[in-house]
C-alpha cells in the first residue's frame, strides 16, 4: 500500500458501511499537512491514508520531548499505513523542548490537542469510528495514557513505548489514580536501562490496569534505553501490529 492522502475521499462523500461525516469547522487540509483553529486551540500536524476507500482504522501518533509530527510521527505513519491505518499526528507543546514545562506531556493543553485529533478523525468519512487507536512514545506516551483515561470509550486499543505513570499528579506523566480510569487495552513496551522514563513507571501503569482487569501486555527489552522505538524498531512494530490484530483493529 502506498502512503497517500486522498483529500476528496477524506472530506466528502459516503463510504460503504459508514455514515456521512460532517466537515470539521476550523480544519484545513493541504496535502499530508493540516491545520486546525478554533477559539481555544491552534494546532498543526500530518495526516496519511492508505490507498482505497476504506473504511479504515485510524491511529493517533504522539511524539516525545523535542520531537514533532514530522520528525517522529512521519516514519511511524509510513509503516502504520502499510498495515491499513489512517494516521494523524499533531505537534504538542513539548515539541521544541522549551517554554512552560507545566504544559508538557499529559497536560490539559496537550490532552485537548489529542482529543481534537480524535474529532478530526471522526469527521473523515474514510475512518471507521469504532476502530480509533493511539500510540505514543515518552511524553507522547504520557499523552496517550492521559487521553485513554479522559476518553475511555473512544479508543479501541492503545500502545506506548518508554512511558508510564507518576505516583501523584503534578508531573508530565499522568498519575496512577488517573490510570485507574482507563478501560482501553494497552500494550506497554519498555527498555530495562531507560533512565529517562524509569521502567518502574510502566510497571505502575500495568498494576493500575491489572487492578481493573483491563487487557494489558508489558514487554521489557533487556539492555535497551530510552531510544527503544528506534533501537528495536522491527521488534516494536511487530508487538504493535500483533496487539492491534489481537484487539480487532486490524484485519487478519
Amino acid at each position: 500500500m502506498k502512503c497517500t492522502l486522498m483529500l476528496a475521499g477524506l472530506v466528502a462523500g459516503f463510504i460503504a458501511g459508514t455514515a456521512q461525516a460532517e466537515p470539521l469547522p476550523g480544519l484545513k487540509l493541504d496535502g499530508t499537512r493540516w491545520t486546525y483553529q478554533d477559539d481555544k486551540l491552534k494546532m498543526q500536524g500530518l495526516l496519511f491514508q492508505p490507498e482505497g476507500k476504506g473504511p479504515f482504522p485510524a491511529i493517533l501518533i504522539s511524539h516525545g520531548l523535542g520531537g514533532s509530527a514530522e520528525g517522529f510521527a512521519m516514519p511511524k505513519a509510513r509503516e502504520f499505513v502499510k498495515w491499513g491505518f489512517i494516521c494523524i499526528a499533531p505537534d504538542y507543546t513539548h515539541a521544541k523542548g522549551d517554554g512552560d514545562r507545566k504544559t508538557y506531556g499529559a497536560s490539559a493543553e496537550n490532552l485537548a490537542r489529542a482529543a481534537k485529533c480524535l474529532d478530526i478523525l471522526a469527521s473523515l468519512p474514510a475512518v471507521d469510528q469504532k476502530r480509533l487507536c493511539a500510540y505514543g512514545n515518552s511524553m507522547g506516551a504520557f499523552v496517550t495514557i492521559g487521553l485513554a483515561a479522559a476518553a475511555p470509550d473512544r479508543i479501541k486499543a492503545a500502545a506506548i513505548t518508554a512511558g508510564g505513570v507518576a505516583p501523584r499528579e503534578g508531573f508530565p506523566a499522568p498519575s496512577s489514580d488517573a490510570a485507574g480510569k482507563i478501560r482501553t487495552p494497552f500494550c506497554i513496551l519498555h527498555g530495562t536501562t531507560d533512565t529517562t522514563v524509569r521502567p518502574e513507571m510502566s510497571a505502575a501503569l500495568k498494576d493500575a490496569l491489572d487492578k481493573n482487569r483491563v487487557p494489558v501486555a508489558r514487554a521489557l527489552f533487556d539492555g535497551v534505553g530510552h531510544g527503544l522505538h528506534q533501537e528495536k524498531s522491527k521488534e516494536v512494530n511487530q508487538h504493535l501490529q500483533d496487539w492491534f490484530h489481537k484487539h480487532g483493529v486490524l484485519q487478519p
